[in-house]
């Protein structure tokens, strides 16, 4: 038998241990399934949201998934709750069901201004979704600069790249890389993302494809607005490829 001090002692240490998996869990993503399930043979979105206790459209968020149903096996899906390492400035956070800002920030030992001034995408400081990527201050970095009131943003749709994205807004890659700190890899980048548009950037090239309407959507506009900016446009309907769009 055990003397009754070392089983206490056992005890302790096992609550301890526990305490501490819990927290690693939990900063690694939801639970039960961490931070990133591997999809394997007969998975779709909808099993794989259920067995970690989450939502196909979150899981579509997080990963940048436009069908649902097409998923492949060994595709690795990060989950709600998940913490992306990223360029030393920032990292990138999927928010998981019960997050707000004010929570964030106190998590991640800032504040709600300091989240939205890296989060220029948040039209709304109440409203985040599960699923959504969020940038994250890394302790003891400098911030980059905040964007100044007004700023734009784009939204990156399907064949994008950061490149063509640049292009169209007339400036170089490294400037746009440059205000946009959070994307760690400029090859991996999903639609829907947000991208910060640097300052005095204020017209788009456009491209084959593009309607006045698909502009007004990927800067946050409507097509009122564009027509009221580019007096010119008679026809919203008659756009040219290479002309100009001022869209602020």
């Amino acid at each position: 038998m055990f003397p009754r001090k070392f089983i206490t002692l056992f005890a302790i240490v096992l609550v301890l241990a526990s305490s501490l998996v819990t927290t690693t869990m939990a900063k690694a993503g939801s639970l039960p399934c961490g931070g990133n399930v591997t999809a394997t043979a007969g998975d779709t979105l909808r099993k794989i949201a259920d067995r970690c206790y989450t939502t196909v459209s979150a899981l579509q968020l997080a990963n940048g998934i436009n069908n649902p149903n097409l998923i492949y096996v060994g595709q690795v899906l990060v989950m709600p709750g998940a913490l992306l390492k990223g360029n030393g400035v920032t990292d990138i956070y999927i928010v998981k069901r019960g997050d707000t800002l004010k929570t964030l920030a106190a998590d991640f030992n800032t504040t709600i201004a300091g989240l939205l001034s890296l989060n220029p995408g948040i039209a709304n400081p109440d409203l985040i979704y599960e699923g959504q990527r969020l940038n994250i201050p890394v302790a003891g970095s400098i911030p980059p600069t905040p964007q100044p009131n007004g700023s734009q943003v784009y939204t990156i749709q399907r064949g994008d790249t950061m490149k063509k994205i640049a292009d169209r807004l007339g400036i170089s890659l490294e400037g746009l890389i440059k205000a946009n700190p959070q994307v760690v890899n400029i090859n991996l980048i999903y639609v829907g993302q947000k991208l910060n548009i640097p300052a005095g950037v204020s017209a788009y090239v456009v491209a084959r494809g593009d309607t006045l309407k698909l502009i007004a959507g990927r800067f946050g506009t409507t097509l009122d607005a564009l027509l009221q900016l580019n007096p010119d446009i008679r026809n919203a309907n008659l756009i040219y490829v290479g002309q100009i769009i001022k869209f602020r």
